[in-house]
């Protein structure tokens, strides 16, 4: 059974879903199909904001997000976790990247590298440079990667992805799409087991 698995690098959510995510699936027996958006044209095609924006009024809003974060990393006791001082970051590149190491066979891999740079190591990979260098250093093509991910092919397949997501019901991320049913953010992943 597959679960897909609407993402964007950019959200510390995402990077938290993507280390339970293995466990999950070795316990209830399903795949998680990684579909790469941009959470930027989520937002706008769903007139939705960043939390950090929506809520910045809302007493006590802030302080929640944070505490369930901190539940969660907890909970699933992920000690890696750091929250990246050059957030929000532009991921354009980044989740094209992801789309070109889909085509190149090495996803898995390329979704490790990013997400570890982006929420344990603190690094700025809205830099295109220092994107290159990080996969380098990681042993993929970083210029490879960046190259073709300008590609109009790529560029297009993340459009299409992104509108795919905000037609089945997603407006922000994580999102989960399972048969018929739409589950959102991370504690969906306790919801979801009822439903398989």
């Amino acid at each position: 059974m597959k679960i897909k698995f609407i993402f964007d690098i950019a959200s510390p959510n995402s990077y938290l879903c993507h280390k339970v995510i293995p466990e999950f699936e070795a316990k209830h027996s399903v795949e998680f199909e990684y579909i790469p958006c941009l959470l930027g044209g989520i937002f706008k095609l769903t007139n939705n904001q960043p939390p950090m924006i929506a809520f910045s009024e809302i007493k006590n809003k802030a302080d929640y997000m944070n505490l369930e974060i901190k539940r969660f990393i907890n909970f699933h006791k992920i000690e890696e976790f750091q929250f990246n001082p050059f957030f929000p970051i532009n991921t354009i590149t980044i989740q094209r990247g992801s789309l070109v190491a889909k085509e190149e066979g090495i996803f898995s891999q390329y979704t490790d590298i990013t997400a570890k740079a982006m929420w344990e190591q603190q690094i700025n990979l809205g830099d295109a440079q220092i994107l290159i260098d990080t996969l380098n250093t990681a042993g993929i093509d970083g210029k490879m990667i960046v190259d073709k991910a300008s590609d109009p092919k790529i560029k297009e397949s993340l459009i299409k992805n992104t509108q795919m997501a905000v037609d089945n019901g997603a407006f922000g991320v994580p999102t989960f799409f399972l048969h018929n049913d739409v589950f959102y953010g991370k504690e969906a992943l306790r919801e979801i087991p009822d439903f398989l």
